[in-house]
């Protein structure tokens, strides 16, 4: 039996929401595209300004600037279960000794868990996505089935350091104030929070100064309170009385090699402002049972005959996007 899309869709709102720090820090919103391109030029700020003109003449007309229009196909993700007929006739965990679910109800729970591990992979995989971007400036996506192409959100130069030498944390002639103040200053919008690996916020509290100037009073100050989680992101304070919130993030997923591998490099200090306008793109499902419309998710079951076989796949295609990207900064350095 499959599920219609309606109530798929229905299950999918009703799921509880997983805390994935970036995400829910930079891209607040969601953008759709009615079709497979994600067109950026629709999402970047109009940031000219109103033109002077007399009382008593008639407005200016806007004229529109030459420019190339940027647009992307987003690569889709779609994670796949086999319903395996095995896990039906067994015993759900909390189920009484004996069972007291007919083999429908404990399919249609089977479901429901099934569903729920798709949508954390595709919400992991746009949280590595933003991860990429805010320390990159860059997204670079790549699958067995999807050449590699790299999306260059036009970063400036200097917003990707890497200290070497004497100037790294740790050595002798290491300056991390200096440097925090010189990062910050360089980002079109307020710096609002420091997000660190574990390595650069340990070597940093081991300088003097940054253990003064570093403040570690929670209370209800920070902007993003998180609920425990399996997520390894943890507030560590502010910048002085009134500076932007440090986080450590210590995140982690595993690879398609079966590696563990971190959100964010681990001896990198990333300064991002919430006032970067981040969004979430979705381009169109091209899938006839989703009405070829953009979803975040859409969910789907299917079934074939010989041999008897069901499976259950949600799919996606999301691109998160920073229109004012020089409101991020990421340095290596240890």
């Amino acid at each position: 039996m499959s599920f219609s899309t309606e109530t798929l869709l229905g299950v999918f709102s009703a799921l509880t929401p997983y805390n994935n720090f970036n995400l829910n820090l930079l891209f607040p919103e969601v953008a759709m595209f009615d079709s497979e391109k994600i067109v950026f030029d629709e999402l970047f700020p109009d940031q000219t300004l109103a033109p002077f003109v007399s009382p008593v003449l008639a407005g200016k007309a806007n004229t529109a600037e030459g420019g190339v229009q940027k647009s992307f196909v987003p690569p889709y993700v779609k994670p796949k279960d086999v319903i395996k007929p095995d896990r039906i006739l067994k015993r759900r965990p909390g189920e009484p000794i004996g069972g007291n679910l007919s083999s429908e109800q404990r399919r249609n729970a089977i479901v429901v868990d099934i569903f729920d591990n798709q949508r954390q992979k595709i919400i992991n995989r746009k949280e590595w996505m933003a991860c990429q971007l805010i320390t990159t400036g860059k997204i670079v996506v790549e699958g067995e089935d999807y050449p590699r192409v790299e999306i260059d959100f036009g970063r400036r130069e200097n917003h990707t350091v890497t200290l070497v030498g004497d100037a790294r944390w740790g050595q002798v002639d290491e300056d991390p104030n200096g440097d925090l103040e010189d990062w910050m200053n360089r980002l079109d919008a307020p710096c609002t929070h420091i997000e660190m690996g574990g390595e650069a916020f340990t070597q940093m509290m081991k300088n003097d100064e940054m253990k003064e100037l570093v403040t570690s009073r929670r209370g209800s100050e920070t902007t993003l309170e998180m609920a425990p989680s399996a997520m390894k992101v943890t507030f560590r304070g502010r910048l002085g009385d009134g500076g932007p919130e440090i986080w450590t993030n210590t995140d982690w997923y595993i690879d398609d090699d079966g590696n563990k591998q971190f959100y964010i490099p681990q001896n990198s200090v990333n300064f991002v402002s919430t006032g970067a306008s981040g969004v979430i793109a979705h381009g169109a499902i091209l899938d006839k049972k989703a009405g070829y419309q953009p979803l975040e998710f859409f969910p789907k079951t299917w079934e074939m005959d010989d041999p008897s076989v069901e499976y259950a796949m949600t799919q996606s295609a999301p691109l998160p996007v920073l229109p004012l990207i020089n409101s991020t900064l990421s340095a290596i350095v240890k």
